[in-house]
């Protein structure tokens, strides 16, 4: 079921953000960091929130909006989707500027870290402990049903799917070696 899926996506994502935590520890430690592995979490959180998460959540939240009425609350989530991927590109060239040998100051780009990682957080949260529940109490198993009849995208995700995206395979041997260290 559609809210199933969108709730795995949120796990995936609270995962990638806690190794990002880990990176700002690093480097407020003054240790070195893998700047490409950071790159490709970024990129994933950017790139498969834009083609998959966040559409579909959208659909969830338009639907929720038209048959129960106005809901401050999910009327305003479409604009901080978007407002998420501007934050997350601008960031991202960040990264690529890092990756391409340019001077950024290290207390600028924590601080910048640091706030992309507290955006997505409490993006999420708010999502699963308010957002996500109202729905649950209000659809029906007709609701859901109709929610997942307007979507018809492909989902395999490229790093925690069974196919690994070959832009991803340093992340996903990183999150399988993590998911191994927990066991």
């Amino acid at each position: 079921m559609m809210i199933e899926r969108i709730r795995r996506e949120h796990g995936y994502m609270v995962r990638l953000l806690a190794v990002l935590k880990q990176k700002i520890a690093m480097l407020e430690q003054e240790q070195q960091i893998n700047y490409s592995l950071l790159r490709e979490i970024v990129t994933y959180l950017a790139d498969h929130s834009e083609r998959v998460h966040h559409p579909k959540e959208d659909i969830i939240y338009q639907y929720y909006l038209d048959k129960f009425g106005q809901q401050q609350d999910i009327e305003n989530l479409e604009l901080e989707h978007k407002t998420l991927s501007t934050q997350t590109h601008a960031f991202l060239d960040t990264v690529d500027m890092i990756l391409n040998d340019a001077i950024v100051p290290q207390d600028i780009f924590i601080s910048q870290l640091k706030e992309f990682v507290y955006s997505q957080r409490r993006h999420l949260e708010m999502e699963e402990q308010s957002i996500l529940p109202l729905i649950t109490r209000s659809f029906t198993v007709k609701d859901w049903q109709a929610v997942e009849d307007m979507w018809s995208v492909n989902e395999d995700d490229p790093v925690f799917g069974d196919t690994i995206a070959e832009q991803y395979q340093q992340l996903a041997k990183r999150v399988r070696q993590d998911a191994q260290e927990c066991v």
